[in-house]
């Protein structure tokens, strides 16, 4: 019997919310709360140049996981503080799937341990690159679907069964799954799925 595999986006689609701002406030209130005023004026700077669009997101997340690498920052209070964010999806507590996947372009500090939280098998996230920043550091689109596809090949899985997100940065793993759920999605990306005949479930959780 075939090996059945489940993979689910994080940010948008298990929670309804972009969860890399969300953390970014709650590092802020982290380094104010502690009186660490320069990494919260730092932590700050980079926010606005971002907000400028004069760095990428990409730079500022690198930015931010280089400030907080050896800080002691409590991410179980984070996460219970995105519970109100949180979309019920009932494949993520299905007991049918033989491993099941949390792949995100999110940070790992915070999303393996909600890995942990929700059950999944494996989570593959944004981790600090030790070599220096580049512009591919981030798990994102065919960065996330080629760490995807090296697991599955290596644990001789011949398939992503059914694949959940919400957008169409994720369009290089839409096209590899048998199945697609779309939480909350916007036109753009249906009309990307329609225009390439790939199968796809629509599910509004708002």
């Amino acid at each position: 019997m075939d090996k059945k595999v489940l993979v689910v986006d994080l940010d948008g689609t298990l929670y309804n919310c972009n969860t890399f701002h969300e953390f970014l406030k709650y590092v802020l209130s982290y380094y104010f709360k502690d009186f660490r005023l320069l990494k919260f004026k730092i932590l700050l700077f980079f926010i606005k140049l971002r907000l400028f669009r004069i760095i990428s997101h990409s730079r500022l997340k690198y930015q931010v996981l280089k400030l907080i690498k050896n800080d002691d920052i409590n991410v179980k209070d984070f996460i219970s503080k995105l519970s109100k964010y949180k979309n019920v999806i009932e494949e993520v507590s299905d007991s049918s799937f033989n491993v099941k996947i949390l792949a995100t372009a999110a940070p790992n500090c915070y999303a393996n341990e909600i890995a942990k939280v929700e059950g999944f098998d494996v989570c593959f996230a944004t981790g600090y690159p030790e070599s220096g920043y580049y512009e591919e550091f981030e798990n994102l689109g065919e960065q996330k679907k080629n760490v995807v596809f090296k697991y599955l090949e290596t644990n001789n899985f011949s398939d992503l069964d059914v694949f959940i997100t919400d957008h169409i940065d994720d369009a290089p793993l839409m096209e590899m799954a048998t199945k697609n759920i779309l939480i909350n999605p916007d036109t753009n990306v249906l009309r990307w799925l329609k225009k390439n005949l790939i199968n796809f479930e629509v599910r509004k959780t708002r």
